[in-house]
């Protein structure tokens, strides 16, 4: 018997003011594997990952998850799905430490409740020193545990990406979805940056992920899709995506396979 994907993305359109920003979008996200969208400028790919995630309704189509239809679904109900994604631009508590803003997610909603400061501060407090525990364990693996002490406003654009993977990483997903990971980042940062994306994979969690930064995503990702205005132009593998005619011709200008691939 063939396995359910992980994520369904079927006939999705979706427009802003008359402009059909994603057109009858159909592509497939197999768990454990680690899936590139790639694209020029304006060709829908965050407008896709904001239908995925919750933060943005298609005018019409599906959004299938392990089977369960999340179409419509708001964003905090899309994340307890197991279906977490991460920002351009990084997001958390700037005045906290990287351990504080890791260990926060780690204890989601558990402590929120109004009276929970009178009726179970020890088992709260016992909960937020395991969380804490756990969020130096994660940097620690992440090789970012020098980062722990450092409030979030002190971190370099690419060290503030990498918090916000592993603040996502917390909420124990079941797939994850990067939105412009490498971005803003060194080369170092990168190679740091690809080995916890393998890592992710290896756990069994899949990865969506879009970048701008071909060299990075081709060698990551098992499979490409290609959108342009806002169509899926092809999919494939990274060498299949490297010397496909329309992806040369529309999205890379007519770059020889040898540039891409």
């Amino acid at each position: 018997m063939t396995k359910t994907p992980d994520l369904q993305v079927i006939g999705v359109n979706k427009t802003f003011g008359g402009v059909q920003a994603l057109r009858d979008v159909d592509i497939t996200i197999s768990s454990a594997e680690i899936t590139a969208l790639i694209g020029p400028n304006g060709a829908g790919k965050t407008t896709l990952f904001n239908v995925i995630s919750g933060f943005g309704t298609p005018y019409t189509g599906r959004v299938v998850f392990g089977g369960t239809e999340l179409t419509g679904l708001p964003a905090h109900k899309v994340a307890r799905a197991g279906l977490v994604r991460t920002f351009q631009t990084p997001v958390g508590f700037a005045s906290m430490t990287v351990v504080e803003n890791v260990a926060l997610a780690l204890t989601g909603n558990a402590l929120d409740h109004p009276w929970s400061p009178f009726v179970s501060w020890t088992k709260d407090r016992k909960r937020r020193r395991e969380a804490h525990d756990a969020a130096w364990a994660q940097l620690e693996q992440a090789d970012a545990a020098h980062l722990g002490d450092r409030a979030m406003s002190d971190l370099s654009p690419g060290d503030a990406k990498l918090v916000e993977i592993l603040r996502q990483l917390a909420l124990a997903p079941r797939m994850l979805l990067l939105d412009e990971p490498a971005a803003a980042m060194t080369v170092n940062q990168i190679e740091v940056l690809s080995g916890i994306i393998r890592g992710i994979a290896a756990r069994g969690i899949g990865v969506l992920v879009i970048d701008h930064n071909l060299s990075f995503v081709l060698e990551l990702a098992a499979k490409v899709h290609v959108l342009e205005t806002g169509a899926v132009i092809a999919s494939g593998t990274p060498e299949q995506i490297g010397s496909d005619p329309n992806v040369k011709r529309i999205y890379l200008g007519g770059a020889e396979e040898s540039d891409v691939a």
